[in-house]
């Protein structure tokens, strides 16, 4: 599987100009600082719970200004975390979270199933607001860990936020690596990229392959 990124970020990196990495531990930091050498980047990392520990990064082309960047949750106990970044981009500037949801959260000794509860009511509502003081463009993205028909998701619709999964009716963000880890326990849905209303989205895909068990996701929008 190794390989096969490589060659993905490789191609990619010709026509991207932001990447956004989850998982990146210490061997994947390596092999990505070596393929886009010179592109400025952030991290973010926290341990989420007993089962996850997922450091994040944001690689901005290098004729590109990234401004800045922080973390969103990172204080927190028991819920995900957020990696924001504010970049200049050729008409101004874009604001961009790579978010990772909390996966596991226990009730009654049992995992539940992407399902609405107060953690996941707590990461949006803290993406909302951190957000709405921005002036810009917004793109918040990632694995959320979240099924599609929920209040977790809906809130963001209901806070002028176009759900591009659902916008460009994505069937799928999962593959066959994922079902062949879960057998008997297929999930269609986990990730998803919202935008706010003056981002002008000329594509979004999120291609069928086997880089990961999620499916990348590719926005492009207008400059």
């Amino acid at each position: 599987m190794e390989k096969d990124i490589k060659e993905f970020i490789v191609e990619e990196a010709e026509v991207t100009d932001v990447f956004c990495f989850q998982e990146v531990y210490t061997e994947a930091r390596k092999m990505f600082e070596n393929i886009l050498t010179g592109w400025n980047a952030a991290y973010a990392h926290k341990k989420l719970s007993t089962h996850a520990d997922f450091p994040l990064a944001t690689y901005v082309k290098k004729d590109m200004r990234l401004i800045s960047s922080e973390t969103i949750l990172g204080d927190v106990s028991g819920v995900g975390l957020g990696l924001y970044t504010e970049i200049e981009g050729k008409r101004g500037t874009v604001n961009i979270c790579n978010f990772y949801g909390i996966a596991y959260p226990v009730r009654d000794g049992k995992c539940d199933e992407k399902l609405d509860n107060p953690e996941r009511t707590l990461q949006s509502k803290t993406l909302i607001d951190f957000f709405c003081s921005l002036r810009g463009p917004k793109v918040i993205g990632g694995d959320f860990n979240l099924m599609p028909d929920i209040e977790s998701i809906r809130v963001f619709s209901k806070n002028e936020y176009v759900d591009l999964i659902k916008e460009w009716n994505i069937q799928t963000t999962r593959n066959r690596l994922s079902w062949e880890m879960y057998p008997g326990h297929k999930q269609n849905y986990s990730d998803y990229v919202f935008v706010s209303s003056d981002v002008h989205t000329k594509n979004f895909a999120v291609p069928q392959n086997e880089v990961s068990d999620h499916l990348p996701m590719i926005l492009d929008i207008a400059d």
